[in-house]
């Protein structure tokens, strides 16, 4: 019976991932759509398919929480993967406030710097798919998942640096000074994703070290 409950969370747990990456996966075509093709139409149905799929991802981590409160797994298992659920979710609420930020303002991305905000893109979706094979390794052979740590926080700094290099970009153009601040707070929310991928890798490293405690 412990053995099939822990099946049992074990498969709920990467139907959410499953979910959380359709989400990203609509952010990344959003932000494409309004950046790369000034399509904004088309930006705005895929910012709405983000916010469904991130619906979906909701009903799942509700369900593996009534899981676990049931009393599915040992104690200290059952609080890392809810916080590990809880930290996945959280790219996916970072994708929708991005998107919310981007087209609810309308903001206007000079040329100068739409290539760099499109490879953050690119490299986010690198992130996410490090991320679910970190927890895929944590359900087989933990030690495994460590390798993709190694690759989330190797990304997430290589998207700081890009957006130290937006940001100098920006503040060059001969544009007002609040258009300025709209697109550093829009370029702000697309890196959050990768500062909250680098949260979720720390406490992937915490959970294979407390393995050996």
């Amino acid at each position: 019976m412990l053995w099939k409950r822990q099946r049992e969370i074990e498969n709920l747990v990467f139907e959410h991932l499953e979910r959380v990456d359709e989400s990203l996966q609509y952010f990344i075509q959003s932000i494409n759509a309004y950046v790369r093709d000034g399509d904004i139409e088309k930006a705005d149905k895929l910012a709405l398919e983000t916010h469904r799929s991130e619906g979906r991802a909701d009903d799942v981590r509700r369900r593996v929480e009534a899981q676990l409160l049931s009393g599915a797994l040992m104690p200290t298992s059952r609080r890392d993967i809810l916080q590990l659920v809880d930290q996945v979710d959280r790219l996916a609420n970072a994708a929708e406030d991005a998107l919310d930020h981007l087209l609810i303002q309308q903001i206007k991305i000079p040329d100068v710097i739409q290539a760099s905000i499109l490879e953050i893109g690119t490299k986010t979706e690198l992130i996410f798919a490090h991320v679910k094979d970190a927890i895929g390794n944590l359900f087989k052979t933990m030690e495994a998942a460590l390798k993709h740590t190694v690759e989330i926080e190797r990304l997430e700094s290589e998207i700081d640096h890009i957006e130290r290099q937006i940001l100098k970009k920006l503040f060059q153009q001969d544009i007002d000074l609040a258009h300025k601040l709209q697109i550093n707070s829009f370029v702000g929310s697309i890196v959050e994703l990768s500062d909250r991928a680098e949260d979720l890798s720390d406490h992937i490293e915490l959970m294979v070290a407390q393995k050996h405690l």
